[in-house]
């Protein structure tokens, strides 16, 4: 049981954290992968496939959520140095 309410504080907190930066309009998948990105220098779609928190999203999924990010602004997209295959995600707006 309270095990169960420290994760209800947590969910509380960051959902306040998320709507004070403006990204509450965000689905769950999107914020998730969002924050991901953020946590990250430079990450892949294939590394964010990789983590188990996003085991169980297809790579359709990702895929959507990361046009969708590329679209808002919120990420950027550049081409590896040293992969000219693989495409480097990362943040790309200042609060």
């Amino acid at each position: 049981m309270e095990a169960l309410q420290r994760l209800f504080k947590l969910r509380q907190s960051l959902y306040e954290n998320e709507t004070a930066l403006g990204i509450d309009d965000y689905s769950d998948i999107e914020r998730a992968v969002l924050e991901f990105v953020v946590s990250q220098e430079f990450t892949t779609i294939s590394k964010i496939l990789k983590q188990p928190y996003f085991a169980k999203i297809s790579l359709s999924t990702i895929n959507r959520v990361v046009a969708r990010l590329l679209s808002d602004g919120a990420i950027k997209s550049e081409q590896s140095s040293k992969d000219k295959r693989e495409m480097n995600l990362s943040f790309c707006l200042e609060n």
